[in-house]
């Protein structure tokens, strides 16, 4: 479930190991380019990850999941590969220098798709994770193998959320043009190297370092079927979240906004011989 933290500090360490090179070699276009591309690609990762954690704590506590785990692993997913797509192709528009200039409009429009994607991921999670935190409180969950994983998460998650805010202020005040432009106009974001140190390099270290402090798997099974009890204490293994609805209802109603035929069968968590005042079932 973690599998992206490491690749993604690859991408980092080649990112900022380019970014080095090209210091001492801003003449070359193409090492300009793979900086950027490595150092953008990485950060949309780590936040899939906690998007994944959030996803196993929603197995691992399924009747306060506040939407099904497999459908979150889902779009989450899909949002992280469209962001990933709309920096490759912004980036790739906007350090082209034999491309017309229209394309530079073109990648500048893309990559700040991107940071706004982003941060609507964030917001996303947040809302999920809180609406979640506060399902568990009210149940009186408050065991430490929810609790770490769920803080670690939205904190690493907030500092992610705080990089992407530098990106946009940092993006967004850079003015689309192919002309000189004098340094002196610039936002001071832009001009000096240490907002970059602080707001981006530091926020994304200290959201890894978190998850190497704190990993999950510390407290949470490796088996997503094995989950808690809801006396909060006892562990039980369980079948697993099935969906019993058609594979056309789930289609063109995956929230389970509709109506349904009513032969949903009974939650898995509801015959396990333990009960809890305030559980509420969870659509399916």
């Amino acid at each position: 479930m973690t599998l992206f933290l490491p690749f993604s500090c690859a991408l980092l360490a080649a990112g900022y190991a380019t970014r080095s090179y090209g210091t001492y070699h801003n003449d070359d276009p193409q090492v300009y380019t793979a900086s950027l591309l490595l150092i953008y690609a990485a950060p949309p990762l780590l936040q899939l990850t906690n998007h994944l954690i959030l996803t196993r704590l929603f197995h691992f506590v399924p009747y306060f999941a506040p939407i099904h785990p497999h459908r979150t692993l889902i779009i989450f997913s899909a949002l992280t590969a469209a962001i990933e797509l709309l920096t490759i192709a912004g980036v790739a528009y906007i350090t082209d220098r034999t491309a017309p200039d229209k394309s530079l409009g073109i990648g500048d429009t893309l990559t700040k798709a991107s940071l706004v994607v982003q941060l609507i991921v964030v917001v996303a999670f947040l809302l999920l994770a809180g609406a979640f935190y506060s399902s568990c409180r009210g149940g009186r969950i408050r065991n430490a193998r929810v609790v770490r994983p769920l803080a670690v998460a939205v904190v690493s998650m907030l500092l992610l959320g705080g990089r992407t805010v530098y990106r946009m202020v940092e993006h967004f005040g850079v003015p689309v043009s192919r002309e000189g432009v004098e340094p002196g106009s610039l936002n001071p974001v832009v001009r000096y190297e240490w907002y970059f140190y602080v707001f981006d390099a530091a926020f994304v270290l200290l959201a890894t370092v978190l998850w190497n402090v704190g990993h999950p798997a510390r407290y949470l099974p490796e088996n997503p079927a094995m989950y808690l009890a809801q006396n909060g204490k006892t562990i039980l293994k369980g079948p697993g979240w099935n969906d019993s609805r058609s594979k056309t209802e789930t289609i063109f109603n995956p929230f389970a906004m509709l109506k349904s035929d009513g032969r949903q069968k009974k939650p898995f968590w509801e015959q396990n011989g333990y009960s809890m005042t305030g559980v509420r079932r969870v659509r399916r």
